[in-house]
């Protein structure tokens, strides 16, 4: 069936689900199966891919289930040479948010090799000594640090529990960080931390200084 067929099928309850998850994906690109608030929009959409598919095709959007990890997003990986569509739906990261991006990545995929379940809870601790780890802890401060899990929250890539600045907060990192970044990006991103922190240098600079932003 085609989507209006689907749509005409739908009882009035599937097609406000339908409204709201949709609204979500262009909001938050992602919906997590153990978020509490995503759980039943994710079963909505893994339940009806197809017509998720169908529909955000029309936009040149590709929506994409990955099971094992509990995550849906919505993509639109542009073909080759395609610059109009490379700039839409992406947000564009500051070099700031891309350092603490690329640390709770790195803190994300250390616990899950313990064994940790798909959901990492950390302290905000945890954060900071991985930031000292590449002499970077002083780019950030609270504000710009408050400011940055604001934007991270709004995509469904982490939540707090706690008051930041609190002993016991919590940052709660779900498995959608995981397709922040493209692979190569943050690949690049470590290996030249690495040269910085192997060089003794004090700061990060170079190469990575003036870069100004990152894409997802």
């Amino acid at each position: 069936m085609n989507i209006v067929e689907v749509w005409d099928n739908f009882t009035t309850s599937d097609k406000q689900m339908f409204q709201n998850c949709c609204r979500k994906l262009l909001k938050r690109t992602f919906l997590v199966r153990d978020k509490l608030e995503d759980r039943k929009h994710y079963f909505f959409v893994a339940s009806r891919i197809e017509v998720f598919l169908d529909y955000f095709s029309y936009m040149g959007f590709e929506v994409r289930c990955d099971k094992d990890t509990g995550v849906i997003m919505l993509d639109n990986s542009p073909a080759i040479g395609d610059k109009e569509k490379l700039q839409s739906n992406r947000y564009r990261f500051t070099k700031e948010e891309t350092i603490v991006l690329c640390c709770l990545w790195l803190i994300y995929l250390a616990k899950i090799k313990e064994g940790i379940s798909a959901i990492v809870v950390i302290g905000v601790s945890d954060l900071v000594y991985e930031l000292e780890k590449y002499n970077a802890r002083d780019m950030i401060n609270k504000t710009g640090l408050d400011n940055i899990f604001k934007v991270f929250r709004n995509y469904s890539l982490l939540d707090i529990d706690g008051k930041i600045g609190e002993i016991d907060c919590k940052l709660i990192l779900y498995p959608s960080l995981q397709f922040v970044l493209d692979t190569s990006e943050f690949e690049r991103f470590v290996e030249e931390v690495v040269e910085i922190v192997l060089a003794g240098k004090d700061s990060i600079d170079g190469d990575l200084e003036e870069q100004n932003d990152d894409e997802r």
